[in-house]
């Protein structure tokens, strides 16, 4: 299997949650690009293709929120964010986000990325990715 078929982001400025993050998606199979800033995140997404994206909101150098609204509609993206409220209106915007609270787990994290992948991959047959008419 390409070692890039199961490419996903990681955005988050801080070594001590990004490191057990990385390695335990490693872990799960996943290959991961790592970014500290919101511009290395869309750097990112325009050089590579991913199947998801882990988001970090509140980054020292921009905001994840630019990340999450730039990644493509049809991967999951996690957002992590101390405060709820803070992803709201992303999850309301973009159908395949979810908010991971820190402090987090790590398993419910990958066991939620597994969901949303396979949510992706097997959509509603009422959603065709496009707004409702009428």
């Amino acid at each position: 299997m390409d070692k890039n078929a199961r490419l996903v982001l990681v955005v988050e400025d801080d070594l001590s949650v990004r490191r057990p993050l990385v390695k335990f998606l490693e872990m799960h199979g996943f290959s991961v690009a790592m970014a500290e800033t919101a511009d290395e995140g869309l750097k990112a997404l325009k050089k590579h293709t991913f199947i998801a994206a882990v988001v970090d909101l509140r980054l020292r150098q921009g905001s994840g929120r630019d990340v999450v609204v730039a990644a493509p509609a049809n991967i999951p993206v996690l957002i992590f964010s101390g405060v709820p409220s803070e992803s709201a209106e992303l999850e309301r915007l973009r159908p395949l986000t979810r908010l991971i609270e820190k402090p987090y787990s790590l398993i419910l994290l990958v066991e939620t990325l597994a969901e949303m992948l396979n949510e992706s991959a097997n959509p509603p047959k009422e959603y065709s990715g496009r707004a409702p008419t009428g």
